[in-house]
């Protein structure tokens, strides 16, 4: 990730294509140093973890400057409780597909030719499957361990 400052104004994303395109008369290294990205005003941006808060509303910033390095910035809002229901319905049915999935890959398990044992053990595991909708954050999910 980069991004171009061009007359005290940062241009974000901004990607080498970008800069051949923007000059296409210009031979350029196949391989541009970090010395030679700085010559055209392109600074490297360091990713960061896009938070992971369900009640706000994130979406990418122009990156900070920090000790001399560009930092991706993720800005905050809070989300409405309309969004907050949305986000919660919609990861509740990704809960629930990945929780099929789940179940769907052992419904061998309750065969009629497997061992009383296995069955036993895998019965379990598929209740605590079907219980997961039980907790209450679809956001930290508690998934129960294959036997």
């Amino acid at each position: 990730m980069y991004l171009r400052i061009i007359d005290e104004t940062i241009n974000y994303p901004y990607t080498i294509k970008e800069l051949r395109e923007a000059y296409p008369n210009v031979s350029l290294p196949a391989e541009l140093s970090e010395e030679n990205l700085i010559e055209w005003g392109i600074y490297s941006v360091i990713s960061t973890q896009i938070p992971n808060d369900y009640t706000k509303n994130i979406s990418e910033g122009i990156p900070i400057l920090t000790e001399g390095k560009y930092y991706q910035n993720w800005v905050t809002t809070n989300a409405t409780e309309s969004e907050i229901n949305y986000k919660l319905e919609n990861q509740w049915e990704e809960i629930r597909l990945i929780r099929n999935q789940l179940l769907t890959e052992c419904d061998w398990t309750q065969l009629s030719d497997v061992s009383q044992t296995i069955k036993d053990l895998w019965t379990v595991y598929r209740q605590e499957l079907r219980n997961i909708t039980n907790q209450q954050n679809p956001f930290n999910i508690e998934w129960p361990i294959k036997p």
